[in-house]
Formats: C-alpha cells, sequence, structure tokens
C-alpha cells in the first residue's frame, strides 16, 4: 500500500452520524491508516479490529453507509461480516480488501452482494473513487427506499379512500331503494350485521375453506344492496297497506331482475367492478330456494351463490321480526321455528344449521339495532316460511 497522504486521525464514536465508514481489519496500521485517510477526506468514520467487534458497532451505531472490510481475519472472516452485514441492512455498501487476488473468493463476494474487491496494496486515488462510488450508490438506494415507503404510503391511502367511496356508493344505492317509504333505515343495517354474523358462523364450521376475512367483509357492505331493484316498483305496489294481488305480486317480484341488471350494466362499464358482483349476484338472487322453487330463474341447491343463500335466510329472519303494514312481527323463537320447516326446501340445510348455532346473536342484534317507533317495511316476497301467499 502507498504511503498514506494524511496522518491518523482521532474520532469519537459518540458522535458518529448515520451513514458513516466502518474500516475492518486485524492489521492495526492498515486500520489506523485508511480511516485516518477517510476520515482527513471529510468522512464519519469507525474502525473495528475483528468482524465480531464491527457487528457490536453496527449496533449500537446503526445504518453505516460503507464498510470495507479485509476478508481474512481472525475468527469471523470478512466474507461472512458481508453476508451478516447485508442480512440487516441491504443497502449498506461492502468493500472487501485482500492482499490475495482468489477468483473464486471474489466470485462469492460478489455474490453476496459485495460492491467492489480491492487488492492490497492500493492507491489511495482507487481507494477515494471506489469510496466515492459506493457512496453514491448508498444513497441511491436509500432514496429509492424513501420513495417506495412514500408511494406504498399514497397508494394505501389512495386505496383506502376509494374504498370509502365505494363503500358510500354501496350506502347510498341501498338507501335509494329504501327511501320510498317510511322505513328508517335500520333494516338495512341489520340485514348488513346479521350477514356477517352468519358468513362467520359458516367460516368456523362448514364452510371454512371457502369463507374468508375478506368476504365477510365484502357480504356486509353488499348485502344491504339486495332489495335495490325496488326503485324501479310503483309506490302502489311497494307501500300498499295490504296483501297484493297475484298480479301485484308478480310485478312486485321484478325487482330481484330489476336490481340485478342494474349492477350487470355497471359492471360491463367500468373495469374496477369485482366489489360490485356480490351485490348483483344477491340482488338476483336472494328470492331463489334450495329446491329451486324460487325466482327469478328458479335456480337450485349452488347453482344459487351463496352470498345469495346467506343473504336469504337472514332477510326471511328479519321479515319475520318486523312489523309490516299488514302483519305484525313475530317473537324471535317463532321465527326461528318457521325458518327451521324450511330446512332444505327455502333454505340450504348448512346454512340453517349455522344459524341455529347462533341465532341467539341474532336477537342480541335486533335490539341492538332498533328503533322506539314502530317500523313499516314495504312489501317483501311472501316466501313460505314469511308469509301467507297473497290472495
Amino acid at each position: 500500500m502507498s504511503e498514506s497522504p494524511g496522518a491518523k486521525a482521532d474520532f469519537q464514536t459518540d458522535t458518529v452520524s448515520s451513514g458513516y465508514i466502518l474500516v475492518v481489519d486485524d492489521e492495526a496500521q492498515i486500520r489506523d491508516l485508511i480511516s485516518g485517510y477517510l476520515t482527513k477526506g471529510g468522512y464519519d468514520c469507525l474502525s473495528a479490529a475483528t468482524a465480531e467487534d464491527a457487528l457490536a458497532l453496527t449496533v449500537a451505531h446503526p445504518d453505516p453507509a460503507l464498510v470495507l472490510t479485509d476478508i481474512r481475519m481472525p475468527g469471523v472472516g470478512g466474507v461472512e461480516l458481508l453476508h451478516r452485514l447485508k442480512q440487516t441492512n441491504p443497502s449498506v455498501q461492502v468493500v472487501m480488501i485482500s492482499s490475495h487476488q482468489d477468483l473464486e473468493t471474489v466470485r462469492r463476494c460478489l455474490r453476496e452482494g459485495a460492491y467492489d474487491y480491492l487488492l492490497k496494496p492500493f492507491d489511495w486515488e482507487i481507494l477515494s473513487n471506489t469510496v466515492s462510488r459506493a457512496l453514491e450508490r448508498h444513497d441511491l438506494l436509500r432514496e429509492n427506499d424513501r420513495y417506495r415507503t412514500n408511494l406504498e404510503r399514497l397508494v394505501l391511502e389512495q386505496t383506502e379512500e376509494i374504498r370509502q367511496t365505494r363503500d358510500i356508493a354501496l350506502i347510498t344505492l341501498a338507501k335509494l331503494a329504501e327511501s320510498r317509504d317510511s322505513t328508517t333505515g335500520l333494516h338495512l343495517d341489520r340485514i348488513s350485521a346479521y350477514s356477517r354474523r352468519l358468513a362467520e358462523e359458516l367460516r368456523n364450521g362448514s364452510y371454512a375453506g371457502r369463507i374468508s376475512l375478506a368476504y365477510i367483509e365484502q357480504l356486509a357492505k353488499s348485502s344491504p344492496l339486495h332489495d335495490i331493484g325496488k326503485v324501479g316498483i310503483p309506490d302502489s305496489i311497494l307501500c300498499k297497506p295490504g296483501p297484493l294481488s297475484s298480479s301485484e305480486f308478480r310485478l312486485m317480484q321484478t325487482h330481484s331482475t330489476i336490481g340485478g341488471d342494474t349492477l350487470r350494466s355497471v359492471l360491463e362499464r367500468f373495469e374496477t367492478r369485482g366489489f360490485l358482483i356480490m351485490a348483483m349476484e344477491i340482488a338476483y338472487s336472494h328470492h331463489e330456494r334450495w329446491d329451486g322453487c324460487g325466482y327469478p330463474k328458479g335456480l337450485a341447491g349452488e347453482e344459487i351463490p351463496l352470498a345469495a343463500r346467506i343473504v336469504a335466510i337472514v332477510d326471511s329472519y328479519d321479515t319475520l321480526t318486523s312489523d309490516r303494514p299488514y302483519k305484525r312481527a313475530v317473537p324471535h323463537a317463532e321465527a326461528v321455528q318457521r325458518l327451521v320447516v324450511d330446512r332444505g326446501r327455502h333454505f340450504e340445510p348448512a346454512i340453517v344449521d349455522a344459524f341455529m348455532a347462533c341465532h341467539a346473536d341474532f336477537e342480541i342484534i335486533r335490539g341492538e339495532v332498533s328503533t322506539s317507533e314502530s317500523e313499516e317495511d314495504e312489501h317483501d316476497t311472501p316466501d313460505s316460511a314469511v308469509e301467507e301467499a297473497p290472495q
């Protein structure tokens, strides 16, 4: 090694800044010469005689920008030090220094992420250029990390804003369907809460492999749209204070098709539409029956989307336990019994079983989502478990 252009410089380990240079060499003279030269050049430096000491220094003083390390040292060698440094701090630049030119060792160091490999004795100008380039690369990597972190934060913020906008749109659509009568709107809150609870029960039981937490969250947000098609039903039918005639009932049944078609038209126009698929399936199929006797398509069994099969039973429960212009609400226990009667006919057996396991929570939810005013809901479909067929 040529003579250092600068004398050894003293430095304090308790005042070193982040982004410092760490010199590691078991030969004190070489270690002091390199540290002194770099300190004279304006760099903050620390030095260590062993890899173990170097690792201890990086704990006390995290984030070195550059490590200059000898390869052959007592104890842990320079290659292993390189490996450990890169594990804890991928952006740190490591320059290997050795008096032996071993091509295989050079290749190994580069594979482990070394920035460069210098042979002793080296020219001070070469060292200076290598250090400058290594530090520049470190700064670029750190800047890239900061940019990526900031970008990820912005994406998360925008994603959350989009999610909130989507949820607002869903609730607005659902409220629109409810706005044409004297309902307080709590029907929607109950349907959402019931759907969430029943899906949770199914996830812990027979549908453990098919229902995820994300699915439950989407179901809770999509289920209030089940009756959005009622915006297309005339007020004279929607708000009639009595049983519907057969022709009125057939017109009322079209609300499921109106709602499904409305959401389908939105799906066909926009690429970002995944969150509406479940809402569309529910709108179309929440009046289908497990035995195939429902509407609008007469789907049976698992031909009916799972979300619609779940909403079918929670909507029926809420209809039974709510006052209507033409009927009084039935007690919780009676509603449960009437739903059980339709196990395997109107409702999927596994979903009825899950409902039976958690129906007590439905009564609690209804008590929590309640109002002191008497609710007046529009005509719902007269399913067998819910109400008598129209005359």
